[in-house]
């Protein structure tokens, strides 16, 4: 089963009472400044969730699957997650 975003809007508009509206810009904003932060390279951390850390990923040679034929891939910025302990225990 996946949760979605709206997922998360009719639940907490079901156990708080807020307006579904109010609630959709409060999440759009905070996943916002998560996308900034990343952008700017620097980490994000949610106690007892986990952190979120831009990460650049070195060049490397491959070879492609149909062809045979090794490639280049050049390095390219990509984001990891590390769960907390709490979460982890899951």
């Amino acid at each position: 089963m996946k949760v979605t975003k709206r997922d998360i809007i009719e639940h907490v508009h079901k156990t708080t009472g807020l307006p579904k509206l109010l609630i959709k810009d409060v999440i759009n904003e905070a996943l916002q400044i998560i996308k900034e932060t990343l952008q700017k390279g620097e980490h994000v951390k949610i106690v007892r969730f986990g952190k979120w850390q831009p990460v650049l990923r070195k060049p490397k040679r491959v070879k492609h699957p149909a062809t045979g034929e090794i490639i280049q891939v050049p390095a390219y910025a990509t984001v990891t997650f590390k769960p907390s302990r709490e979460i982890e225990k899951i």
